[in-house]
């Protein structure tokens, strides 16, 4: 046993030997450097979507295009169009697609969009191949495509600025919202004191970022510096309100503002609105104030009229404390107004001041550099307001090139009154006749007649553009924009009819009384038928019933031998103010031995 355990352990022995031999030569070859083990190089390629290059006049695209107040199909092509070709037969919709709705084309003539499409739903598009390209080549095919249009993108903000909400029966504050369930207020109270320059610094509502509301440049130090809101009002109420409306839906909401505590004590508020979940540098701001005062105000050269009134009864409120701060919130005018609720104020309007008026806990301000009259809720178009107008007529506005066109006008101030210069003397105006391409057909200085009242007359000659001719008025001829204008068509045409008066000086003719005719030739569209050619045909009979009162009865002898055919007795060419009178003779067989009906019919000729 013990020879048998030793055998055993130099047989291990030398099998670790081995296993320490073989492990050395093993290592021995890990050691050794792979020149193949190395990092391969660089290599591969980034994978691009290449857009196909398109030549030629082609369709690029269709899809929906959602502007500010509409959802819109907008269809994007290569080259730009034609743009007085019939859109609405080129391009049409296989369904009913936005009734009363027509193809507007971009300014750069590329883009056709139709708007008030349906939301969430696919059209088919049809476009015709004979749409045709500003430089002549066509489209060439026919081609139909599907748009789906997609939901509204989300979108809220308040309906208005500078609400006054009556301290009872309230709405509330009015807020649009289009897919958004939830929106995050926050209120702040403007303090009395920063009036004026919350009003200068913050007078139109809208969306604002952060960089306005909190400016990180601000400077005490710097007047021009603009403050953050946080300097000139103090938050006082901040919660998150539920809207309603079905998807894809506008609907108006008035948030509760009503039954807040906090937002009942009487002041301005500026209101500053996200939706829920959203973390976008961008916030949509309102201001309103919470009173039953309602403030009227009229500014004169160096007047001041207002007019207080309950938003509740609309009764008249006296005793309404009255104050006008300045650009630092200092007041510098008071007043008070009267049983009636009036009060005139001797007090110059100065832009950068705010009147405030105050009864009991109700407070109402008015900001002097706000528009006295805000219409940008509604699509007003024209000439900014003045202090004066010019009411201009013609008789007509539709001439032929030949004629002369007349225009009368009265100039007045805002009271009604002929303007006056300041030595006394009265306006002059000029008057711009303009030709359709816009190139000034003639311009001259009209001087006024009594009352104020001017006229224009200007012969149009013969081989003048046809077309639609301006008339502008200025009171200064260096001016770009004219006080008032009219439109004028001149226009070369043959009117379907003209009309023709004819009359007698007297009614019954005795015997050997020529017959006075008086005729009278006009176009229907108001122009005199001057120097046209008129003709007159002279027919007698017997009249058996001359007397309407006796219509059962016969008078005179029907067997004398009258003219059958009627005679042409006149061909002559009206004045210039298209009338014509005449004596025409009756026949030698009248002889006034019974009663004859004498008939002249008259033709007016272009």
């Amino acid at each position: 046993m013990g020879l048998r355990g030793e055998t055993i352990g130099r047989v291990l022995r030398h099998a670790v030997a081995l296993l320490l031999l073989l492990a050395c030569v093993l290592g021995v070859t890990a050691c050794k450097r792979d020149p193949g083990g190395q990092l391969p190089a660089a290599s591969g390629e980034a994978i691009q979507a290449r857009r196909e290059a398109v030549t030629g006049f082609a369709l690029l695209r269709a899809y929906p295009d959602q502007g500010r107040d509409d959802l819109a199909i907008a269809v994007e092509f290569s080259r730009p169009l034609v743009g007085t070709q019939e859109f609405d037969k080129l391009l049409t919709f296989a369904e009913k697609v936005g009734e009363g709705s027509s193809w507007t084309l971009s300014d750069d003539g590329k883009v056709l969009r139709y708007p008030h499409v349906p939301v969430n739903s696919t059209v088919t598009l049809r476009v015709s191949g004979a749409l045709t390209a500003a430089d002549g080549s066509k489209l060439g095919r026919d081609q139909e495509l599907k748009v789906f249009t997609g939901e509204l993108e989300p979108a809220v903000g308040f309906a208005s600025q500078g609400s006054v909400l009556p301290a009872k029966e309230s709405r509330g504050l009015p807020v649009v919202s289009v897919n958004v369930a939830e929106v995050d207020v926050e209120f702040l109270r403007v303090r009395e004191s920063s009036l004026p320059k919350f009003f200068a610094e913050y007078q139109r509502g809208g969306r604002r970022g952060s960089w306005e509301l909190d400016p990180s440049w601000y400077d005490e130090d710097d007047k021009d510096s603009r403050p953050p809101i946080s300097k000139l009002a103090e938050p006082v109420y901040v919660n998150r309100f539920v809207l309603g409306g079905e998807r894809n839906e506008r609907v108006l909401t008035y948030l509760p503002i009503g039954d807040i505590a906090e937002l009942q004590q009487p002041g301005l508020y500026f209101a500053v609105m996200k939706k829920a979940g959203a973390f976008k540098d961008e916030y949509d701001t309102a201001f309103f104030s919470v009173s039953d005062i309602g403030l009227h105000v009229r500014a004169y050269k160096d007047k001041l009229f207002v007019h207080t009134a309950s938003l509740e009864s609309g009764g008249a409120q006296p005793g309404v404390e009255l104050r006008v701060l300045d650009a630092r919130g200092e007041p510098v005018f008071k007043g008070k107004t009267d049983g009636n609720g009036n009060a005139l104020l001797d007090y110059a309007l100065d832009a950068a001041h705010v009147i405030t008026a105050a009864r009991g806990k109700d407070v109402s301000m008015l900001p002097f550099n706000q528009p006295a009259l805000d219409l940008s809720e509604f699509a007003v178009s024209g000439r900014e307001q003045a202090w004066f107008d010019v009411f201009a007529w013609s008789g007509r506005d539709l001439y032929r090139p030949g004629e002369t066109v007349r225009v009368s006008a009265l100039l007045r101030d805002h009271d009604g009154k002929p303007v006056v210069t300041k030595d006394g003397k009265s306006q002059s105006l000029f008057v711009r006749l303009k030709q359709p391409d816009g190139k000034t057909f003639v311009e001259s200085r009209i001087q006024p007649q009594a009352s104020g009242y001017f006229r224009f007359e200007k012969q149009i000659p013969q081989e003048a553009p046809t077309g639609r001719w301006q008339v502008e008025f200025r009171t200064d001829p260096a001016s770009k924009q004219a006080v008032q204008g009219m439109s004028l068509r001149i226009e070369e045409f043959l009117p379907e009819r003209m009309k023709l008066d004819l009359d007698s000086m007297d009614a019954v003719l005795r015997a050997g009384q020529p017959f006075r005719l008086h005729a009278k030739g006009a176009y229907l569209y108001g122009a005199p038928a001057s120097n046209n050619r008129f003709t007159a045909r002279l027919a007698v009979m017997v009249d058996q019933h001359p007397l309407p009162q006796a219509k059962g009865w016969f008078f005179g002898d029907p067997t004398v031998e009258l003219p059958k055919d009627a005679k042409d007795v006149v061909d002559a060419a009206l004045d210039a103010q298209g009338e014509l009178r005449q004596d025409i003779a009756l026949p030698q067989e009248v002889k006034g031995n019974t009663p004859v009906k004498a008939i002249v019919s008259g033709s007016l000729y272009e």
